[in-house]
């Protein structure tokens, strides 16, 4: 059983009596820890399709199972517990709480989940040193470049060791060293076998996943696996 199955998703946005349909039937399955990127030009529904399948926004019909419960038939209170519990989140813009250092900011979300904080401070330190900031766990993030800011982003996104990572655009912001290494953690998350759907606009980012589904004007265009 795919651990992502989307049937007939649309997403239909209003702006006063006008519409914008920006998905218009999305068929598409993931395996367990298949590697995925989103591709297309700017305005295709990458962003939109991602938002659908990680709970973040709510589709205008269609269905979307994930370990093959329908998500979006739940309620509010069960879908936020669903995302804690499940899902990893790393956005373009970081999304890091700036009064919060490194290691506050990856042990938020474990708090939420009710670890104790001995365990919570245990997992997000390791989830730090993991990806490479082991020395920065008490700086905020004004002190830490883009680059670095993604690493904690991404440090808080497995720290709970999630079943799907969700990664939007997660180089968009960064230099191309930057960029490197973000990709080689992701690329190192994929070889143990962590599922990840990963919006993207670069070619070359996009080749290192498993298989890359390309949109245009809201609808699947091509599934182009890698060999």
């Amino acid at each position: 059983m795919p651990i992502i199955d989307i049937k007939g998703l649309t997403k239909t946005y209003m702006s006063g009596a006008v519409e914008t349909r920006v998905l218009k039937g999305i068929d598409f399955k993931a395996e367990k820890g298949e590697w995925i990127a989103i591709m297309g030009r700017s305005g295709a529904g990458k962003s939109t399709l991602m938002y659908q399948i990680s709970l973040l926004d709510e589709p205008t019909t269609g269905m979307i199972f994930i370990d093959g419960r329908e998500v979006h038939a739940m309620t509010e209170h069960e879908k936020m517990a669903f995302r804690l519990r499940k899902f990893g989140y790393v956005f373009q813009d970081y999304a890091l709480l700036p009064e919060l250092t490194a290691l506050e900011n990856v042990v938020l979300p474990l708090l939420m989940e009710e670890y104790e904080e001995e365990e919570a401070i245990k997992l997000a330190s390791q989830s730090l040193v993991d990806v490479g900031l082991g020395n920065r766990l008490n700086n905020l993030p004004s002190q830490l470049s883009g680059g670095e800011q993604q690493r904690v982003s991404i440090a808080r996104a497995v720290a709970e060791k999630p079943e799907i990572i969700f990664a939007d655009e997660p180089t968009a912001n960064l230099d191309r060293e930057s960029s490197g290494v973000v990709m080689d953690i992701f690329a190192k998350l994929h070889q143990e076998k962590q599922t990840i759907i990963m919006v993207t606009h670069e070619e070359e980012y996009g080749k290192l996943a498993d298989r890359i589904v390309r949109i245009d004007d809201g609808r699947i265009v091509s599934e182009d696996r890698r060999t």
